[in-house]
């Protein structure tokens, strides 16, 4: 865990706050699921190898022995979809659904899309818990390596540090489509803490907050959950109309 992560932990451990309750029984979705993919949870993933790896296994085989490829993370039990389409479950019908390091890999709007979806399908009680790489965490990183050269006298001071920090950045970006690439490996947004609370209670998420590394209602987490970043966690609350702001956001432009 990081240092940033385990302080958060310990201040957690400090707070009175009342038991985390379990959501209702049912089915359990894990959102991109890459190579974490526990029995017992529903494992969907939209990329082009899971397609490849599940409906053709044969040829994903071959191109692996020719050594085109690398050995799929896929089984074939993964269940491939897009993600940029509705959710393939009936309204009220899913307990609970996790997604670790996916939502950052949408541009912002289909994010929005994406998270009224899992409100859709989740049945009251259910609960949408979210990680996602923390861009303060990032940023104030970068600060911190800006400070340090800053310190130095100007005869002193080196920007390969800094130049490598943003690197990071940018070499994670792509809005646009890649030729013969996978869009889908490249992050499209930025988020943190204020955001992704907004995020959720923009669609009608309650009790939504910040929690620690496996710290969660939903009972297991630590078979799906694999970083420790940015974690967010809401319920859906039971036979309550969405809020305004949920509504207009989801209304076409």
């Amino acid at each position: 865990m990081t240092p940033v992560t385990i302080a958060f932990a310990e201040q957690r451990r400090r707070l009175d706050s009342p038991e985390l309750a379990p959501p209702p029984s049912g089915r359990k979705l894990n959102l991109g699921c890459g190579p974490v993919q526990p029995s017992g949870w529903v494992n969907i993933d939209g990329s082009r190898r899971a397609w490849l790896a599940t409906r053709f296994g044969w040829l994903d085989h071959l191109l692996v022995r020719a050594g085109l490829l690398s050995p799929t993370e896929f089984s074939p039990m993964v269940r491939v979809h897009d993600l940029l389409k509705p959710l393939p479950f009936a309204n009220d019908s899913v307990s609970c659904i996790y997604s670790g390091e996916l939502w950052e890999h949408f541009e912002l709007p289909d994010a929005v899309r994406l998270t009224h979806e899992c409100r859709r399908v989740l049945a009251p009680g259910g609960v949408l818990r979210i990680c996602v790489p923390d861009g303060a965490v990032f940023w104030r990183r970068y600060l911190d390596i800006y400070d340090e050269e800053m310190a130095k006298p100007a005869s002193a001071r080196a920007a390969n540090r800094l130049r490598d920090h943003v690197q990071l950045y940018f070499n994670d970006i792509a809005t646009r489509r890649i030729w013969l690439g996978s869009l889908g490996h490249t992050h499209k947004w930025q988020f943190d803490e204020v955001q992704l609370l907004q995020l959720f209670r923009d669609a009608g998420f309650a009790e939504v907050r910040r929690m620690g590394f496996h710290e969660s209602h939903i009972p297991g987490i630590e078979r799906v959950e694999r970083s420790d970043f940015l974690i967010v966690e809401g319920v859906k609350p039971a036979a309550s109309p969405l809020p305004a702001e949920a509504v207009r956001a989801r209304e076409p432009a």
